[in-house]
């Protein structure tokens, strides 16, 4: 998952922002230098891209994308699931995306790791420029493709293939969306409920 489905996640879980969003960002089982409650959301966020992974739903979904773009099709549906978690965001959340876009900014504003270079990067963009609530349009699943394609040194050019792919197969991709976002919900509950 991307993001937004990290953030809403740990929301559900009540665990923290922040460590969710690290878990892009920290490498390695060695946690013990960061808080309990980083470490917490870090080892949620691993699990939950274990269980976006290797389910049905998004294995099956990965299998149908053409051939030249299908070894990128794990993150392009992450990214396009953001947008999908946006467009069906009161289905899964009480509380208006704003809200916990701006709890998140805030603590990734008092957050003491330093990370790496391209940690920094991130943070300073979305300190500066807010642009989480940009998922609420399709326009940014495009911006976040061609910045991973940009940061792989366009080893492979996948980002406008990939919304064109995406464009044509939406109503297929939500609708196993739909199936797909409750049961990792249900799954990430039961698993943190364990932390």
């Amino acid at each position: 998952m991307n993001y937004i489905a990290h953030l809403h996640l740990a929301k559900a879980t009540q665990t923290s922002l922040v460590g969710n969003f690290l878990g892009d960002f920290v490498k390695g089982s060695h946690l013990q230098h960061l808080p309990g409650e980083i470490q917490t959301g870090i080892k949620l966020h691993r699990k939950i891209d274990v269980l976006t992974d290797n389910h049905p739903q998004v294995v099956k979904l990965r299998t149908l994308f053409p051939p030249h773009i299908r070894r990128v099709a794990g993150i392009v549906l992450d990214v396009y699931f953001d947008y999908l978690l946006m467009c069906h965001w009161p289905q899964f959340c009480d509380q208006h995306h704003s809200i916990l876009f701006s709890h998140f900014y805030r603590e990734l504003g008092s957050c003491k790791h330093t990370g790496n270079e391209h940690f920094q990067h991130v943070r300073q963009g979305l300190i500066s420029h807010r642009w989480l609530a940009d998922y609420q349009y399709e326009g940014a699943c495009l911006r976040a493709l061609k910045t991973i394609e940009h940061r792989l040194n366009h080893k492979i050019v996948f980002a406008e293939a990939a919304m064109v792919y995406l464009r044509s197969h939406h109503q297929e991709i939500q609708q196993s969306f739909l199936q797909f976002y409750p049961d990792l919900l249900k799954q990430t509950r039961d698993f943190a409920s364990k932390l």
